[in-house]
């Protein structure tokens, strides 16, 4: 909203519209208990209570008065009260406070679901690109309704990391049972790989993503939606930020996972060699020295039983395999090779006009970003017919440019794009014309 300060207008209310935390959690078990429902002042004493207790606050001479305070702070923004009734309940802003929390901390994960809302959206956007006003509408009904919740699965895997790594940390420090470690750590390394699995599994669901910015790059080839530019901008931004924090989160599985398997393995090298020192120095203490023709002879324990280390008696078994004549194998018959030169060539042309059309497009990309550092701006539409004539009417790579030119523009947040519905057109190259359009610096 223009004229909107929100740091402004929050800093009196901030207090009041975020509960400290024995407040909320105050809040969260009052919710927990009766949801959407009526519950009288007693109920909520006995919460109140009860939550300052379990944090170590329960004790107070003033009571009462600390309750009444409480009870009356949560009526600003939370509660309810019927003075008729004598009962309270939740205010629509308590109700969404609490649902938000409880949906956090559930951290529901479907990569189904994302796949069904995915599609669903895509199909809704070719239907709307065939209607006016049919994109502005999808993007309110559809994309606003869903990016939040799609972009909260990600975060819900890149939480789910944080905490076995803190719970990884966690046991190194306090844990002092070799068992209880080991043990942890190893269903700490199951649930990262549970996770990199869920991770795999959302990448797939977001495969979706792609096709819908191929058909938004498409509006933008048209050149008929200058009007949506920002909004066609937002979503292909959201989904590669997507894309690319799924990623980070796969990424960052793939360098814990070995530190972890590491330390497991070091852990266990270094109790078998406790464990082993220990022994050899347990036998030691209760062991016997006796001497033998000025010879040393240890002797074992009472009841350990002696082996045998070695014996001088023991022969080797041999298998004897007899020599057998092994025939000549009968020649095999090779067949001939053959080159279809035709096709060959036909795919070696192929492939140098696919070279060249790339490194063309290439050069005519930098051509136009060096104009735009230079001068600010890059009327686009001359530039088009300038890039036809200097490749001999070559529509491909003036087309693919101009993709490549848009695409490259939005993902800059430098730059802007701006389309005018006017047709712009080369005398000296009929049968062709686009929409006047300029990037320039913002």
């Amino acid at each position: 909203m223009e004229g909107f300060d929100l740091y402004r207008e929050a800093k009196d209310y901030y207090d009041r519209l975020i509960p400290q935390k024995n407040e909320g959690l105050i809040l969260l078990s009052l919710y927990d208990k009766y949801e959407e429902g009526d519950f009288r002042e007693d109920d909520i004493i006995r919460v109140i209570n009860k939550t300052l207790k379990d944090l170590g606050q329960g004790s107070l001479r003033v009571e009462i008065e600390r309750n009444n305070n409480i009870i009356l702070r949560l009526q600003d923004y939370f509660l309810w009260r019927d003075g008729i009734k004598k009962v309270y309940r939740f205010k629509p802003y308590g109700v969404e406070f609490c649902k938000r929390i409880n949906k956090r901390l559930e951290a529901s994960y479907s990569p189904a679901k994302i796949k069904r809302w995915f599609d669903e959206m895509y199909i809704r956007l070719q239907e709307a690109v065939t209607t006016d006003g049919g994109f502005r509408q999808w993007i309110e009904d559809h994309f606003d309704l869903r990016h939040t919740k799609l972009g909260e699965q990600v975060e819900i895997l890149d939480q789910q990391v944080n905490e076995s790594v803190k719970e990884f940390k966690r046991e190194i420090k306090h844990n002092r049972n070799s068992k209880g470690i080991v043990q942890t750590i190893i269903e700490i390394d199951i649930s990262l790989e549970t996770i990199k699995q869920q991770a795999i599994e959302l990448k797939r669901a977001f495969q979706t993503t792609y096709d819908i910015d191929d058909l938004l790059t498409e509006i933008l080839e048209r050149q008929q939606d200058g009007d949506n530019l920002t909004d066609i901008q937002r979503v292909m931004t959201f989904n590669d930020q997507v894309r690319s924090h799924l990623e980070q989160v796969s990424n960052r599985i793939e360098k814990i996972k070995p530190r972890i398997r590491e330390f497991i393995y070091d852990f266990n090298q270094r109790d078998f060699d406790r464990k082993t020192e220990q022994f050899l120095d347990l036998l030691l203490t209760y062991s016997k020295y006796s001497k033998n023709d000025n010879k040393k002879l240890l002797q074992l324990p009472k009841g350990v039983p002696k082996k045998q280390i070695s014996n001088n008696q023991f022969v080797p078994h041999f298998t004897i395999v007899p020599l057998r004549e092994i025939g000549t194998k009968p020649p095999v018959e090779v067949s001939p090779r053959k080159i279809d030169v035709e096709r060959r060539q036909k795919l070696i042309e192929k492939t140098k006009a696919w070279k060249h059309e790339k490194d063309r497009v290439a050069y005519w990309t930098k051509v136009a970003f060096s104009e735009i550092k230079d001068k600010g701006v890059l009327e686009f539409s001359p530039f088009f017919f300038h890039i036809l004539k200097e490749e001999n009417r070559n529509l491909a790579i003036a087309v693919k440019t101009a993709h490549r030119l848009v695409r490259q523009s939005l993902k800059e947040p430098t730059l802007e794009v701006d389309i005018l519905s006017e047709e712009s057109i080369d005398e000296s190259i009929p049968n062709v014309s686009i929409w006047k359009m300029k990037i320039k610096r913002k």
